[in-house]
């Protein structure tokens, strides 16, 4: 059986195309995507985007410099300046319990069983939602904020609903 790539490759020159006129168009909104793959290049040194995946600490911690830059650039327009720096620290500290409740998960330490690894969950839901009522009023300032915020919801919701059902077993 013969593979064909033509479909392949017109998605990959669309792709491209679509990624050039986003980097043409930098002063115009081109969203999260296009600042990721700005900061990806910058921090790169080249015109290339960075070859090598991140860890997923480092990736949180790139994203948060970026929309922590975003804010910086800003400082007149945005007077809740530190309550935004704390809210993405808080938010960090939240990624960072995700990445020990997927380490406990995936590979449980001797001893531990479900029970802990559930009330590990329970806690990323409380911080998610202290986070969510701590913030309030600067939701809307900082779109890149609201997003890492809804997505933190999504993530803790489906999750939770994914264990009380019984996907993982001992």
């Amino acid at each position: 059986m013969k593979i064909n790539t033509e479909q392949l490759d017109a998605l990959l020159r669309q792709q491209d195309q679509a990624a050039g006129a986003v980097r043409k168009q930098p002063g115009k909104g081109g969203g999260f995507a296009a600042a990721l793959a700005e900061q990806l290049e910058i921090s790169s040194g080249s015109g290339a985007p960075a070859a090598a995946p991140l860890p997923p600490g480092a990736q949180a911690g790139l994203i948060s410099q970026m929309l922590l830059g975003n804010v910086e650039e800003t400082p007149a327009l945005n007077p809740d300046e530190d309550l935004l720096r704390e809210a993405f620290n808080q938010a960090s500290g939240t990624l960072d319990l995700w990445d020990s409740y997927v380490d406990a998960l995936g590979k449980p330490a001797a001893g531990e069983s479900l029970r802990e690894v559930y009330s590990l969950l329970q806690g990323i839901d409380g911080k998610v939602a202290e986070l969510k009522q701590g913030t309030a009023g600067v939701r809307g300032q900082n779109p890149g904020f609201d997003s890492l915020l809804n997505e933190l919801e999504i993530m803790t919701a489906t999750e939770k609903f994914k264990f009380n059902r019984g996907d993982y077993n001992a």
